[in-house]
C-alpha cells in the first residue's frame, strides 16, 4: 500500500491525464452503444480512417525510424500519401458503389466484414474462409506490433513496467471494443483523431523550436557500429536504399486499399452520396497530407536534440526516440497529454484490428459454418471471443520478436499480397472469377511467407520486400487463372 501511495504521489499528473483519456473513450463507447445509427457521416468516416491508419506504428515506429536512415526516410511519407490518394480518389468511390450492390443498405454494421463481402461478391464459400484465415493471422501480427508500441508509451506516461502497461491496455481496449462494437470504434476513433492531430502539430513545432540546427548540419552522432554518421544522415542511398524504403513503406501504405480495418470504412459508407464521398476523401487525405511530413521529420530532427553520447543507443532502439523527445521537451503535464495522444493512436488502431480479427473467427468462420446460428448468439460470441484474441498478441508482446516497423510491414505485405486482386482489381475487371480470386489469395500468401522465410536470401534478393513478391504472384495468378467451375469454389447448397 505504501508503494502504491508513493507511486501515485509521484505520478498523479500523468495518471490523471491518462484517466481523462480513458474516460473519453469509455464515454464515446457508451454513447455509441445507445444509438443504432447505420449511416455514419463523412466526418466520422474520414476521422476514423485517419486515426486508424496512424497507429503507434507510425507515431513511434516510423517516426523514430528516420533517426536510423536519415533524410531518405521522407520518401516513405510520400509513398504513404500517394497510397492515400489512390485509396480515396481512385478506389473508394468504386468500392462504395460495388458495396451497395453486393451488401445492400440494410445489413447491420457489425455484420459487415471483408470476408463476407468477398464471399457474396464472388459467390463462393472458399474465398470467405480463406480470407478470414489471412485476416486473423495478419491482424494478430499487427496487434503484436501495436501492443509493443503502446507498452512503451504507457510505461513512460505513468512510470510502470512495460509488462504492466501492455496488460492494462489489453484490458481497456477489450472492455470498450466488446461493449460498443463497431459503432463505439467509429466514434472513439473520431475523438482520438482530433487529439492525435493536436499532438502531432505540438510535437513537431516543439522539435523545430528546440533543435540545434548547427549540430544537425555537422552531424557527429554514431551509428550501430560506432562510426560517425556525418553527411550520411542527408544521403539518399548510404543508410538505406530508396528501393528498400519504397518496399517497406508500400507494404504499409497499401493497407489503405486492402487492410480490412481500413477498407471496411468504405463498405460502411455505402449509403453515402457523391457529395459525402467527396467531403470524406478530401478530409482524410488532407489530414494525412498535413501530419505525415511532420511525423516523418521527427526522427531526423532528433539528431539535433539527443546528446551525441546517447546516439548509438537510439540508433539501435528507434522505437524509443519519440518518447525521449517528449520527456525532454515537455513538462510532466504537457508531456503526459502528448503521450496520451499517442495512446489514442494505438487504441484507434488496435480496437479496429481486434474487431476485425474477432469477426473473422465468429462471423466469417463459426457462424458461416453453422449457418443457422441466431444473430443474438453470434453477437454474444463475437464479444466473448475478443478476450482471447486480444490476449494472444498481448502475451507475445511481452517478449516481442522484432521492431515495430518490420512487424507491421509484414502484416501489410500479407494483406497486399492476398487481397489487392480480389478487392481492388476486381472493381475494374468485371468478370467476377471466384476461382481466380481464391487462387490469388493462396498464391499471394504463400509468396509472402516463403519470401520472408528465406527465399529472398537464397536468391540474393533480400533488398526486395515481401510485398512485391506477393503482389507480383497474386496479380499474375488472378489475371492468368481461367474461369472454371469446381466444387471447392461453388456456393454451399
Amino acid at each position: 500500500m505504501q508503494e502504491f501511495t508513493s507511486w501515485l504521489t509521484e505520478n498523479i499528473t500523468a495518471a490523471s491525464v491518462l484517466t481523462v483519456f480513458i474516460g473519453l473513450m469509455i464515454t464515446s463507447a457508451w454513447r455509441a452503444s445507445r444509438r443504432h445509427e447505420n449511416k455514419p457521416g463523412p466526418v466520422i468516416i474520414a476521422l476514423s480512417f485517419f486515426s486508424t491508419f496512424l497507429s503507434t506504428n507510425t507515431f513511434l515506429g516510423q517516426s523514430g525510424f528516420g533517426y536510423k536512415v536519415g533524410l531518405v526516410w521522407l520518401l516513405a511519407g510520400l509513398v504513404f500519401l500517394l497510397c492515400a490518394i489512390l485509396a480515396w480518389f481512385v478506389v473508394a468511390k468504386r468500392m462504395i458503389g460495388d458495396a451497395r450492390t453486393v451488401l445492400g443498405e440494410d445489413l447491420d454494421l457489425d455484420r459487415i466484414t471483408i470476408p463476407a463481402y468477398l464471399r457474396l461478391k464472388f459467390g463462393g464459400v472458399a474465398i470467405g474462409y480463406l480470407s478470414a484465415i489471412v485476416v486473423f493471422f495478419a491482424s494478430v501480427l499487427y496487434m503484436l506490433a501495436v501492443f509493443k508500441g503502446i507498452g512503451h508509451i504507457v510505461s513512460r506516461i505513468i512510470n510502470v513496467s512495460y509488462e504492466t502497461a501492455v496488460i492494462g491496455v489489453c484490458v481497456i481496449v477489450v472492455a470498450y471494443t466488446s461493449w460498443g462494437m463497431i459503432r463505439a470504434i467509429l466514434h472513439t476513433d473520431a475523438v482520438q483523431g482530433g487529439i492525435m492531430l493536436l499532438g502531432v502539430i505540438t510535437l513537431f513545432a516543439s522539435c523545430v523550436i528546440h533543435v540545434d540546427w548547427s549540430a544537425l548540419a555537422v552531424n557527429a552522432d554514431f551509428d550501430a557500429s560506432g562510426e560517425p554518421l556525418g553527411s550520411r544522415l542527408f544521403s539518399w542511398s548510404e543508410l538505406m536504399a530508396p528501393l528498400a524504403i519504397t518496399g517497406l513503406s508500400l507494404s504499409t501504405g497499401i493497407k489503405m486499399m486492402v487492410a480490412p480495418r481500413l477498407v471496411v470504412r468504405f463498405l460502411l459508407f455505402r449509403h453515402a452520396s457523391t457529395l459525402e464521398i467527396r467531403q470524406a476523401k478530401w478530409l482524410a487525405v488532407g489530414l494525412l497530407g498535413l501530419t505525415l511530413p511532420m511525423l516523418f521529420s521527427l526522427g531526423i530532427l532528433a539528431h539535433g536534440i539527443i546528446p551525441q553520447g546517447e546516439s548509438q543507443f537510439f540508433f539501435q532502439n528507434t522505437d524509443q526516440v519519440i518518447p525521449y523527445l517528449v520527456s525532454q521537451l515537455f513538462g510532466s503535464f504537457w508531456g503526459a497529454v502528448l503521450l496520451g495522444s499517442f495512446l489514442c493512436a494505438a487504441l484507434s488502431s488496435i480496437d479496429s484490428v481486434l474487431h476485425v480479427a474477432g469477426s473473422a473467427l465468429v462471423i466469417d468462420g463459426w457462424a458461416e459454418w453453422h449457418g443457422s446460428a441466431s444473430s443474438v448468439l453470434v453477437d454474444k460470441l463475437q464479444r466473448i471471443v475478443m478476450i482471447p484474441v486480444a490476449i494472444l498478441p498481448a502475451a507475445l508482446a511481452l517478449n516481442p520478436p522484432a521492431d515495430v516497423v518490420p512487424l507491421t510491414a509484414l502484416s501489410g505485405a500479407l494483406f497486399g499480397g492476398c487481397f489487392l486482386p480480389a478487392l481492388v482489381l476486381s472493381l475494374w475487371w468485371k468478370q467476377k472469377n471466384r476461382r481466380a480470386a481464391v487462387w490469388s489469395i493462396i498464391a499471394g500468401a504463400a509468396a509472402v511467407v516463403l519470401w520472408s522465410a528465406g527465399l529472398a536470401a537464397a536468391l540474393d534478393l533480400s533488398y526486395i520486400h515481401p510485398v512485391f513478391a506477393g503482389l507480383v504472384v497474386s496479380l499474375s495468378v488472378y489475371v492468368c487463372t481461367p474461369a472454371r467451375k469446381l466444387g471447392l469454389f461453388s456456393n454451399r447448397p
